[in-house]
């Protein structure tokens, strides 16, 4: 068995400077490393799957690794399953290592002993060079949704494969230094709450890879969104003083159409988390977000003003786009405790 190789990381690109869940905070995605074994056990689950890989050292003894790739929903998307990395498979993993010297990965691609070669955390092994494809929806799938399409009111998905995140894109956010000293100990082992399945709240739930939906009601939109299983209410021409709500991990949410462009003010934020790197939020953070659709509406743009004085030292703006994707759908997420 070979030793643990390092690779310069020179085509991923600096898109993995911000990854999701705080994976660059814990991993040392500046470099690749690769590493040989088998694998002994596997749980294909949101929000990653993950796998244990044994590997046999110089002496003859062994040690276990645990590896991180991307959600299950992420690589159902691109046609990747359980029959693909079976347990006792001998694989060779490429990825980045745990920053802290602990036997752990996140791993981009495995490749058999075959030499076949399986994108699983797609987005990065798109950017490595490989060539990733989302599985094509059934014709019926496809006539379904443009058939049933209007306005927002359909199913988003990020672009690319596995998603781009809003923090990947040109953040504009003013940390003040209570901001980045609660950053720099934040502790991704032992703090974030999604090692636990607790869900994501406003704001940082938008800053997902995957896919959202708008749904018109009477006096409302209803915002599905995939991760989590998350559900926002967008009350429009509502009346109601969002003071005189309860605060939620959505917050409450009011909506105004200006000029095509759905603008959603959300406040009463009861989430601790700005976002997934330890960020805290203040009792009086609000945004304002912007969804505007393209001519051939075939695109979303987004745009989310943030106002928290807890952590900025001005506003704070993060922006993105979704495609419309005919066919896609916003699966069960159904995440499980690692």
């Amino acid at each position: 068995m070979r030793p643990v190789t390092l690779l310069l990381l020179v085509l991923v690109g600096p898109g993995l400077a911000t990854a999701h869940h705080g994976s660059a905070y814990y991993y040392d995605v500046e470099n690749l490393a690769s590493i040989e074994g088998v694998i002994v056990s596997a749980s294909w689950r949101n929000p990653h799957v993950m796998f244990e890989l044994e590997r046999t050292l110089a002496d003859g003894s062994t040690e276990l690794w645990e590896i991180e790739s991307a959600s299950w929903n992420g690589l159902q998307r691109v046609g990747i399953g359980r029959d693909d990395v079976p347990i006792g498979a001998h694989v060779t993993l490429t990825g980045a290592l745990s920053r802290t010297g602990l036997p752990a990965m996140a791993a981009f691609i495995v490749t058999l002993d075959d030499g076949t070669e399986i994108p699983i955390w797609p987005q990065r092994a798109r950017r490595m060079g490989q060539e990733v494809r989302r599985v094509a929806a059934s014709a019926t799938a496809i006539e379904a949704a443009r058939d049933a399409a209007r306005n927002i009111y359909r199913v988003w998905a990020r672009p690319g494969i596995d998603g781009q995140l809003l923090a990947e894109l040109e953040p504009q956010l003013p940390y003040n230094d209570v901001a980045l000293a609660a950053q720099a100990d934040w502790d991704p082992l032992n703090d974030d709450p999604v090692l636990n399945c607790t869900p994501r709240g406003m704001p940082s739930i938008m800053n997902s890879p995957q896919p959202i939906q708008f749904l018109e009601q009477d006096d409302t939109i209803l915002l599905r969104l995939e991760e989590w299983d998350g559900e926002r209410i967008i009350h429009m021409n509502s009346d109601v003083d969002p003071a005189s709500q309860p605060r939620s991990r959505m917050g409450f949410s009011t909506g105004t159409w200006e000029n095509g462009t759905l603008v959603v003010t959300t406040s009463r934020l009861s989430d601790p988390y700005f976002d997934d790197h330890g960020t805290p939020q203040g009792q009086n953070a609000s945004v304002v977000e912007r969804f505007t659709l393209s001519a051939d509406e075939t695109r979303l743009d987004y745009e989310a003003i943030h106002t928290d004085p807890t952590i900025f030292n001005g506003p704070g703006r993060l922006t993105g786009y979704w495609d419309w994707v005919p066919g896609e759908e916003v699966k069960p997420y159904d995440c499980v405790v690692n």
